[in-house]
């Protein structure tokens, strides 16, 4: 709970970081979306003001593996197949359409591309050459730009 900040008109949370040296602690903003449903799922769970927000069935915190299980599964009782790459679904799937929906302007709610700078600093990237390969063109991407070219015949 101490990892989540909310008020009427923003919120963020921290995201603690994973990797070989312990990765690296950031904060990060929420979606007006991601915000009202946090709202949401604190009322059912009465303002916790302490500990983690996500339980496994111990009332210990969530590890890594569970709730890469959970995401995993909800993907499947969805229906979600693997991504372009064949990877199948799971929570890197989800952080790679992330990054690739800021930096090429698509999905839902994105109206305009989002710098590269900016993506790179929501994924915690320090290298932008890490953002760069979670942006890459996928064969459907290539097929597309060559779509619209002019032939002349």
């Amino acid at each position: 709970m101490a990892d989540v900040r909310l008020s009427v008109s923003k919120g963020s949370v921290r995201v603690r970081g994973k990797g070989r040296l312990g990765g690296k602690d950031r904060t990060v903003p929420l979606h007006a979306q991601a915000r009202t449903t946090l709202e949401e799922l604190l009322d059912d769970l009465g303002h916790p003001t302490a500990g983690p927000l996500i339980r496994n069935r111990d009332d210990a915190a969530l590890s890594t593996r569970a709730a890469n299980g959970v995401v995993t599964a909800l993907g499947a009782a969805a229906g979600t197949g693997p991504a372009d790459d064949g990877e199948a679904f799971g929570p890197h799937v989800l952080r790679h359409t992330f990054g690739t929906d800021l930096v090429r302007g698509r999905g839902e709610l994105a109206t305009a591309p989002v710098d590269v700078v900016l993506v790179a600093e929501l994924m915690g990237h320090a290298d932008l050459n890490t953002t760069r390969c979670y942006t890459l063109p996928g064969e459907a991407d290539k097929t597309r730009a060559l779509d619209v070219l002019t032939i002349d015949r």
